[in-house]
């Protein structure tokens, strides 16, 4: 039976980094993807607090190579007065991170996955994970093709959520009961020069929202956002994608030449954190352990955060033969995963409550809170010196 220092359910963003990580580091780790890429996934605007971590596993060279368009900002546009407000990341606390990439997802999960193999991780793909058997000394995979052996396993399977479904440990975050409707366009009206790949975010009646995602070349992502409160489960998902952009001049505008390309697709009930984070021979990362709205862009950005910090805590219980339950170590990682979460949940209610450009207008006219938003949204929330945080703002 063949045996890894570390398995890996998931081959997303996720999954990928922390098999970097563990691999570059010189442990034995595999990857088990159960479908084959390129295959679509939400989740297509990269985060500038990002950009280090790909520097630090080396896969920024390939997301830099010219194939992916440049994110230097975030617009804001509201429906009722066509105002808006800008977040320009280079106008943040750390000019180490000015600016991120959109990314379609189908090429840049095949990306990520690929490089984590050229670092040395091996890579089961498709293999579908059918049951795992944990002992104290070891954890028994048993997937679609054989069964492994590993000292540690990592889930990282997203929304698929393998062990937290099996242990019954997600718990919906109530107040992020949302629906997302989406698809891609092309023909979409975009900013010319530097600003062509900024994010746009459209304030929505009924406190929806929705976005636009340029790529490079033609084709732009939109979606809508709204309470499951409010969809109407028999809608025309293409009629409402209509209706929703002709609610705002400026987004109307922007897409009244536009030609959907791909099938609509609908998500719901998407938003959860898992109750427990590891135990004694696992641990849970990215989506499988905890996500909570597209609105700032989150989901990438936690899932390689808690990447990369999964796999530090694996390789310290590697080095000391010792458990992720020893000396407080899956803890400790847990607190610090919840930590960036808890600071982006804070910035998500401040959106959804109350009238968030005409709020952010007024705040954002002090320079020092500008700088303060502008890195949190950039998603530098693990950064403990932007006062916000440390005034308990976010």
């Amino acid at each position: 039976m063949k045996r890894y220092d570390v398995i890996i359910i998931g081959g997303g963003p996720g999954g990928s980094t922390a098999g970097t990580y563990l691999a570059k580091a010189g442990y034995k780790v595999a990857i088990f993807e159960r479908e084959n890429y390129p295959r679509f996934h939400i989740g297509e605007s990269l985060l500038p607090a990002s950009m280090p971590i790909f520097k630090e596993t080396g896969f920024y060279e390939t997301l830099s190579s010219g194939r992916y368009i440049k994110k230097y900002g975030a617009r804001f546009v509201d429906y009722k007065t066509d105002d808006e407000i800008y977040f320009g990341f280079e106008d943040g606390f750390n000019p180490d991170i000015p600016m991120a990439y959109e990314v379609p997802r189908a090429q840049f999960d095949r990306d990520i996955l690929e490089h984590a193999a050229k670092c040395g991780v091996e890579i089961h793909q498709p293999e579908r994970v059918k049951d795992v058997v944990f002992t104290d000394d070891f954890v028994k995979v048993i997937t679609s093709q054989g069964e492994y052996e590993a000292t540690f396993l990592l889930d990282s399977s997203g929304r698929d959520a393998f062990l937290g479904k099996r242990m019954k440990a997600r718990q919906m975050n109530r107040d992020l009961n949302n629906v997302a409707v989406f698809s891609h366009f092309t023909g979409v009206k975009r900013a010319e020069g530097k600003h062509e790949g900024d994010i746009i975010i459209g304030l929505l009646p009924d406190r929806a929202w929705s976005w636009l995602i340029p790529f490079k070349g033609e084709t732009t992502s939109i979606g809508v956002v709204c309470s499951s409160t409010v969809f109407n489960a028999g809608t025309d998902l293409s009629e409402y994608l209509d209706k929703s952009f002709n609610s705002s001049n400026i987004l109307r505008k922007m897409t009244e030449e536009s030609e959907r390309s791909t099938e609509v697709t609908v998500i719901s009930n998407y938003s959860h954190t898992t109750e427990v984070f590891h135990g004694d021979r696992w641990i849970l990362a990215g989506d499988a352990a905890v996500f909570l709205d597209p609105i700032f862009s989150s989901g990438v950005h936690v899932s390689i955060t808690s990447g990369k910090l999964a796999a530090q805590t694996l390789m310290q219980a590697l080095d000391k033969k010792c458990t992720l339950n020893d000396n407080g170590m899956g803890e400790a990682y847990r607190s610090q995963v919840l930590k960036g979460v808890n600071r982006f949940h804070k910035l998500i209610s401040m959106f959804y409550v109350g009238d968030f450009v005409q709020q952010m207008k007024k705040t954002l006219t002090r320079e020092n809170v500008r700088k303060g938003f502008t890195s949190a949204v950039a998603g530098d929330v693990w950064n403990d010196e932007n006062f916000l945080f440390q005034k308990n703002i976010l």
